[in-house]
């Protein structure tokens, strides 16, 4: 089953916990020199990320990004080489509370007019987009999305 974009991105751009792994500062500098490549590889609007090398992950859905899954995954494929080893690798914590997050973002699609959005996994991820029954690039979808973003927090 292949995932949505947004999924993707949020565990390898910097969901998970660098600590105690590299310093801040390096930690950003390899964000941004990340952010850098996948605007180079088709994700022109891929943002930079924040003071602490993590991306606000209400920006890096393909909604906010204006392509494609296959894009962000390509781009992501290529770039992820950039990223200190263990970036956006969640803890257990972690990935319960993403869950949990994403668990709130379904219900509230499925309250805003996309009845079939399914619960996220065990993981968090929710199985959306090509070959599912969730067309993210449905207008029922963008408006529920556009009603909903605000549940993903930074």
């Amino acid at each position: 089953m292949r995932r949505a974009a947004i999924l993707v991105a949020l565990l390898a751009a910097g969901c998970g916990s660098t600590a105690g792994a590299h310093t801040s500062s390096s930690v950003r500098a390899s964000a941004v020199s990340y952010s850098s490549c996948m605007r180079s590889n088709g994700v022109a609007s891929w943002p930079d990320p924040n003071g602490n090398g993590l991306f606000d992950k209400a920006k890096i859905t393909p909604q906010e990004l204006h392509v494609g899954e296959p894009e962000i995954h390509s781009a992501q494929k290529t770039c992820q080489r950039l990223l200190p080893k263990g970036y956006g690798v969640p803890s257990s914590a972690q990935v319960a509370s993403y869950r949990h997050e994403m668990l709130i973002y379904a219900r509230c699609i499925r309250t805003h007019g996309v009845p079939n959005m399914p619960d996220p996994d065990a993981r968090g991820h929710l199985d959306i987009g090509p070959g599912t029954t969730v067309d993210v690039n449905s207008p029922a979808f963008g408006t529920a999305y556009r009603a909903c973003k605000s549940d993903l927090h930074p």
